[in-house]
């Protein structure tokens, strides 16, 4: 039986194209703007839209419960760039806004050379050793404690975080050809307890 992948409609962007990258690999997905009973092997939060929508959308849509379930759980969870940012505690985007708060730190508005950084960036990590990915962001999160990938963009900030059963990634995996690919695969598969770099 394929692994059953959710993605979470968060109103804020278009999904077909993370959907699509992940059917690739031979995963089943379903969509949902609200949670439902049915099992799921692998969660994912995707990463369109401004930090204060996407976490109004999923509060008003009872996700932040089904969330934190998903947390105490050995289920893996990707979330990707404005859905890795609101795991923090908060954003220079929309400033009063509080994150979910699972992890230390907040998105800023970084010195890049051009805003927003769109591109492609190779990532130092030991993690995904050779990888070139896809960024398009104005925020970041500048460092975490539980970073397993940093990329430089006239500031050096934290392109991927891991912890428990969460990844995020600030990056678009799903834009990020065979390394993106891979990115996924690896998240969306169990994981050990605590892996960090």
């Amino acid at each position: 039986m394929n692994k059953q992948i959710l993605i979470i409609d968060t109103k804020a962007g278009n999904l077909f194209s993370l959907q699509a990258a992940i059917k690739r690999l031979g995963f089943d997905v379903t969509i949902l703007d609200k949670p439902n009973d049915a099992h799921f092997d692998a969660v994912v939060v995707p990463g369109q839209g401004r930090f204060g929508t996407v976490l109004k959308n999923i509060t008003a849509n009872g996700w932040l419960p089904y969330l934190e379930k998903l947390r105490q759980s050995d289920i893996p969870m990707l979330g990707i760039c404005v859905g890795m940012q609101i795991f923090f505690e908060a954003s220079d985007e929309d400033v009063g806004v509080e994150g979910i708060g699972w992890f230390k730190g907040k998105a800023e508005a970084l010195d890049f050379p051009k805003k927003p950084m769109v591109g492609w960036a190779k990532l130092d990590s030991a993690t995904w050793p050779d990888a070139i990915v896809y960024f398009v962001n104005s925020y970041a999160v500048k460092d975490s404690q539980y970073s397993i990938a940093k990329t430089t963009y006239g500031e050096t900030f934290s392109a991927a975080v891991r912890h428990e059963n969460f990844t995020g990634v600030q990056f678009h995996p799903e834009k990020s050809s065979d390394a993106g690919a891979e990115i996924i695969k690896q998240s969306l598969l169990k994981n050990d307890k605590g892996a960090t770099q």
